[in-house]
């Protein structure tokens, strides 16, 4: 088997790395499947974490199933699943909350955000999503021209 370095094989082992990034933290959210409520202060919340983390399994899983058989292999389809899984999936999930807090307080100030990649605790978790999306769109556009050039020999 000869591994092709080429665009869709980048932007295959960017998705993966990202979708792969996102599965412990969504673990954690399912694991949490014993507890139907949560005490806050004196009152009783539902577990909402649970069905969020099996969901979000789910799309990783069916993101990495897609990649790793059609993707892989130029398959147009599979592209628009990708595309769906970013921009359907993360971007309201990881990046969306992000902006509205930023947009809410008049401004985005993008060296909050870098400062909080540089230091420890949970500035940085909250870094990690907006981060994730960013490697997604980069691994979605990265082979555009792969999936939809026209061959040569094809109709113009």
């Amino acid at each position: 088997m000869r591994i092709r370095h080429d665009a869709v094989f980048v932007s295959s082992v960017l998705f993966t790395a990202a979708l792969l990034w996102l599965a412990p933290h969504n673990f954690h959210y399912a694991s949490t499947w014993q507890q139907p409520f949560f005490r806050e202060d004196r009152l009783w919340v539902q577990n909402y974490w649970m069905p969020i983390g099996f969901a979000s399994l789910a799309l990783i899983l069916i993101g990495l199933i897609v990649i790793w058989t059609g993707y892989v292999r130029r398959v147009r389809w599979t592209w628009f699943v990708m595309f769906v899984i970013v921009w359907v999936f993360a971007f309201p999930v990881y990046m969306l909350p992000i902006l509205q807090a930023r947009l809410a307080q008049g401004s985005i100030d993008w060296s909050v955000f870098w400062a909080a990649i540089k230091g420890p605790g949970a500035a940085r978790a909250s870094a990690k999503g907006p981060l994730n999306f960013m490697l997604m769109v980069v691994a979605l556009f990265l082979p555009v021209k792969s999936f939809f050039r026209r061959d040569a020999s094809g109709p113009r």
